[in-house]
């Protein structure tokens, strides 16, 4: 079965696609060029069969990897929170790249179910020092923590910030979900970790000021940060069509 899928992933890989994903995921040498819809169309078809053998395989290129996530992803979903997490545990020492930790946690349902449970299990990892299991972390927080009400349900980032909604604390804290304020809290430290650790403690900082701008501003103005993660978190916001023009003007005059 190993040989079937992968002389299915050669057929599907791309000279050009490989050279442009190499560029982007820096060290990965076993790259085939096959392009992430295509992966997660297989791993939905091998999720369905007796994916639990294929994990006991050893993965060759950095799709068999991928897909290795992606069929935990997929395969766990009907399972218990804690049942799912022995397999999504077994499969972090894998991850690498951040294309990996991104492609495969950002996907990962399961972690959904038992948000509180979820927070257990993050936590060794963000305090582990170790790079890539501190972004799964922080991956994991922004995918399937972060944007949640006061009730639990899913919300959406704000159409756009203006300078009252820098202001508007009180509001934020009726609708907030308990985790951003946990989050916030967790995130209150230098990210001495590596480049990736920096880049997703960055993104994960304008992820909530795009939904709890108030809250995160607040943040910012007394936070713990490393310079590194702070002054890329103060871009990125910048960057973000989200908020307007003179919000941007404030978080410029915040770098440090």
């Amino acid at each position: 079965m190993k040989q079937e899928i992968r002389e299915q992933l050669q057929i599907l890989a791309e000279k050009e696609y490989r050279e442009f994903s190499a560029a982007l995921v820096p060290g990965e040498k076993m790259m085939l060029g096959v392009r992430l819809p295509k992966l997660r169309e297989i791993a939905k078809q091998l999720a369905k069969g007796n994916w639990k053998e294929q994990l006991e395989t050893e993965d060759v290129y950095f799709e068999e990897l991928m897909l290795r996530g992606m069929m935990i992803g997929y395969g766990t979903l009907k399972m218990q929170p804690q049942e799912a997490l022995i397999y999504i545990r077994e499969f972090v020492p894998f991850v690498k790249n951040w294309s990996v930790c991104d492609s495969v946690f950002m996907k990962m349902d399961i972690l959904k179910k038992d948000k509180d449970l979820t927070w257990e299990f993050l936590l060794p990892y963000m305090d582990s020092g170790r790079e890539f299991e501190v972004r799964v972390a922080l991956i994991i927080m922004m995918a399937h923590l972060l944007r949640c009400d006061v009730n639990g349900k899913k919300i959406s980032r704000l159409r756009n910030v203006t300078l009252s909604d820098l202001e508007g604390i009180e509001e934020e804290k009726k609708r907030a979900g308990k985790y951003l304020g946990m989050i916030l809290k967790k995130m209150n430290r230098s990210f001495s970790e590596g480049y990736y650790a920096h880049m997703a403690a960055a993104w994960l900082v304008v992820e909530c000021f795009c939904c709890f701008p108030a809250t995160t501003n607040c943040f910012l103005k007394t936070c713990q940060l490393d310079n590194v993660t702070y002054n890329k978190a103060l871009q990125k916001i910048v960057e973000s069509k989200i908020p307007e023009e003179d919000v941007k003007a404030y978080i410029r005059s915040l770098k440090k």
